[in-house]
């Protein structure tokens, strides 16, 4: 009898071990739900006073990711992405303006693929389940462990897991970006017919300034200390406007936010920016350095700007 009761006590202990289920998959799948599901849907964006309405058509044909976005509000624009390449279309009166850049974690992909890097810096809450667009949502909190970055309230998708609404709130629980889908339908066609700018063929397009980037490996500055979870996703080197000398510019990520630093030398007689200010949700700092104006830009915390800017040790002399 005794060896019988054992028995059943270290099965039921295995029973629950295997039973208990750990609470990131949710997120997991979240991240591949918004990339391996093919879906289209229309949602509504606010980032402070700037309010639109974006329609998405999304595949996943299991080689490739297409996807268009359209703005449907305001002033026509359009961008086609594949996989991490987009293209974005903003038309004028006379032209019609072609941008490339690389894919940043649009709109419901906010989710980075490795959910790992999220863990170190954010714990993960369930709260209450709503509706969404028609559907059943699980609600989660992504709390920051720091002072370096937002909270995060997602609506998972209850079947697929898709995010179908997110907000991102600052240290005061001020809601200062969100988006939320109002219409969403998930489809199983492979026709790629959609995926094409809707915008007059009869103007002229022109290309932006993208072909003067360059991939580069300079050591222009060295940059150490920054805030934790945050690496350094892209370098380019380009021309910005009637500026006679190269910008450098870096993208760094925690797999959720993006933050840009800009490095350029000032020109004779050019008057620098010092100071910093906030645009919606976006905080500004610059500085000047060794002749070099330092400019630090992104939706995250005053505190993440001020370090990755303080984070440059020592910039190239030319």
């Amino acid at each position: 009898m005794q060896r019988f009761v054992v028995g059943l006590t270290l099965f039921l202990l295995s029973f629950c071990a295997q039973s208990v289920e750990d609470p990131w998959l949710h997120l997991e799948k979240a991240a591949q739900a918004a990339r391996k599901l093919s879906y289209k849907g229309i949602f509504l964006y606010q980032n402070h006073q700037d309010v639109r309405s974006i329609e998405i058509t999304h595949l996943n044909n299991g080689a490739e990711e297409f996807a268009r976005i359209v703005t449907l509000d305001g002033k026509p624009r359009e961008a086609l992405s594949r996989g991490n390449n987009m293209v974005v279309f903003n038309p004028s009166k006379e032209n019609v303006m072609i941008q490339t850049r690389q894919n940043q974690s649009l709109f419901p992909a906010i989710l980075p693929p490795d959910i790992e890097s999220v863990k170190a810096i954010y714990t993960l809450r369930f709260v209450d389940q709503e509706r969404v667009g028609g559907r059943e949502a699980q609600i989660v909190y992504l709390e920051p462990r720091d002072e370096y970055r937002y909270l995060y309230k997602l609506w998972l998708d209850k079947e697929y897991g898709l995010i179908l609404k997110m907000s991102i709130l600052d240290h005061q629980q001020k809601v200062i970006e969100q988006a939320s889908f109002n219409q969403i339908a998930l489809f199983s066609g492979q026709d790629l017919n959609w995926f094409k700018p809707n915008v007059d063929t009869h103007k002229k397009y022109i290309m932006d300034d993208a072909s003067n980037n360059k991939v580069s490996h300079e050591k222009y500055c060295t940059i150490a200390n920054l805030p934790t979870g945050y690496r350094e996703v892209s370098h380019v080197t380009r021309m910005m406007g009637n500026q006679p000398h190269p910008v450098h510019h870096w993208i760094f990520s925690d797999g959720l936010s993006f933050v840009s630093l800009f490095v350029n030398q000032i020109p004779k007689g050019q008057k620098s920016r010092i100071g910093e200010t906030q645009v919606g949700s976006s905080h500004i700092f610059a500085r000047v350095m060794n002749g070099n104006q330092i400019m630090v830009v992104g939706e995250v915390p005053q505190a993440t700007i001020q370090k990755i800017s303080n984070s440059i040790q020592d910039i190239k002399v030319h």
